[in-house]
């Protein structure tokens, strides 16, 4: 596991390069990082509930990969890889997938599903660690819509700065019905500041281009952004 010498819990903050799209001082706040453990105490406590979800997301996955049919042998960075849905559908298709995620319970489910990925357990706090440009494709799935809006941007942010070519994202892109509203209410109260704006703002924020845009549900959606900053590799499909 990856930590901070002086954060036991391996939630601390960043340490290197500024993101213009986020406030680094907000993440280390007191509140910042206790929400932080309670959100990681909350995956880990509900982790067995993901062979459901799991179920219902891993054909929405591949279905969009298939639509997007982005080159076979490129390197992908999943955020929030929980028990690994979107690293599998990447895995499937060729692609050599790291994920990164902090509930550790996740993670042995997603062990045993993709033996051969490599997965690290991190908090996307300690997102600066990476190298830039040190992966084709950083992609997330459902994972920004729970986010505080100071970790959203922070997110999506670093994001830019580790791909290459592109950032994938998976996440609501309509309102939802009352179900899951309920559920996304137990998990947190951020999912509505998400989806009060598009995808194209937040991504805006962060330095990225939504070149291509789908649904694949009722409610979900992706979108395909490619970093804008000087210097950074802009390779179309």
């Amino acid at each position: 596991m990856t930590t901070y010498s002086d954060d036991p819990d391996g939630i601390s903050s960043p340490l290197s390069r500024p993101c213009p799209g986020g406030d680094r001082a907000a993440l280390a706040a007191p509140e910042a990082l206790r929400e932080r453990r309670r959100t990681r105490r909350f995956f880990n406590l509900v982790s067995p509930a993901f062979i459901v979800i799991d179920r219902h997301l891993l054909p929405e996955y591949r279905g969009a990969l298939a639509e997007l049919d982005l080159a076979s042998d490129l390197t992908v960075l999943d955020l929030g890889t929980g028990t690994g849905s979107l690293a599998r559908a990447f895995a499937e298709r060729g692609h050599a997938v790291t994920g990164m995620d902090f509930a550790g319970n996740l993670l042995r489910r997603a062990r045993r599903r993709l033996p051969e990925a490599h997965l690290l357990e991190m908090d996307l706090a300690e997102l600066p660690r990476l190298a830039g440009g040190s992966y084709d494709v950083v992609s997330m799935a459902y994972l920004l819509h729970g986010l505080p809006p100071e970790l959203r941007r922070f997110t999506l942010c670093e994001a830019a700065r580790v791909a290459r070519r592109f950032v994938l994202v998976f996440d609501y892109a309509t309102p939802v019905p009352w179900y899951v509203r309920v559920v996304e209410w137990v998990e947190g109260p951020h999912y509505p500041g998400f989806i009060a704006r598009g995808f194209h703002e937040h991504a805006a924020k962060a330095g990225l281009e939504v070149s291509r845009a789908g649904l694949t549900s009722g409610f979900g959606g992706y979108w395909l952004a490619e970093p804008t900053e000087p210097g950074s590799e802009k390779v179309r499909k």
